[in-house]
């Protein structure tokens, strides 16, 4: 930090600012945690871009159902980069929630969502304490995918997940070759590519700022205002995220399948 450069140079933190600013002309940017990607990996999602290439068309690309899972916790979301209270001192910041109280173990609830151009799915919120595994993957979460996507896009859909173990036990993509038109399977789905997903690179973060966080205090509200937020995501960022979708893809050729910020 610039106040420990100056303590170490036996500086002011001021001049450290000015050299940094205006002599050096740099920029402070957070760092960003990202997928540690090795050889293989960047070879599969290289792989990947050359298939989806060869046999999505656009018309196809805009046809997929992304989908994911998330835990939902009762605290709500804490960006602590962007989170700011401006106040005199620390004590009066302290007194306008300038503090963030965080439990050990936080109440939480796994929440099952898809995406598509045309809209987000109603989700599937588990009970507290209940994980996805590959039965209640295939008892609950499939059908209500298939019927959520035929709403959404019709019965000529694609079929996306990522490498979880639920999603890729033999039983599952039994299921899913059985009831599914398409779909992308495991083999070709890279693994370790959040980027890839536009839950990662979008829905996520929209989804917990439509929600008001001030409204949860207990589970009941936590799934009201799960649900309530979906209508609140925007409908042409979202579409907008969707066809973004090819242009990250074919940003890996670039990057030699590097991570895409």
């Amino acid at each position: 930090s610039a106040r420990k450069l100056a303590n170490s140079l036996g500086i002011s933190k001021g001049t450290i600012g000015r050299i940094i600013h205006e002599d050096l002309h740099l920029h402070a940017y957070r760092v960003i945690i990202e997928p540690n990607l090795n050889d293989e990996h960047k070879q599969r999602r290289v792989s990947f871009t050359y298939w989806v290439r060869k046999f999505l068309r656009k018309k196809d690309r805009e046809k997929i159902l992304f989908t994911d899972e998330k835990y939902f916790e009762l605290g709500g979301i804490f960006n602590r980069q962007n989170d700011r209270v401006y106040a005199t001192s620390r004590y009066y910041a302290d007194e306008h929630k300038g503090t963030k109280p965080t439990a050990k173990f936080p109440k939480k609830l796994m929440v099952c969502f898809a995406a598509s151009k045309n809209g987000l799915s109603l989700p599937i919120i588990f009970e507290p304490g209940e994980t996805l595994t590959h039965e209640n993957y295939i008892e609950i979460v499939l059908p209500h995918a298939l019927s959520e996507s035929q709403r959404l896009l019709g019965d000529n859909f694609i079929y996306q997940q990522d490498n979880a173990t639920p999603h890729k036990h033999k039983d599952s993509i039994a299921w899913i070759k059985k009831n599914f038109p398409r779909f992308i399977d495991e083999k070709k789905w890279p693994p370790n590519s959040p980027d890839l997903n536009v839950f990662d690179y979008y829905v996520w973060d929209a989804k917990g700022h439509s929600m008001h966080w001030d409204k949860v205090k207990s589970y009941d509200s936590l799934i009201d205002e799960i649900k309530k937020g979906i209508s609140r995501v925007p409908k042409n960022d979202l579409l907008r995220s969707v066809q973004n979708w090819s242009s990250r893809i074919f940003s890996i050729l670039k990057t030699k399948g590097a991570y895409i910020k």
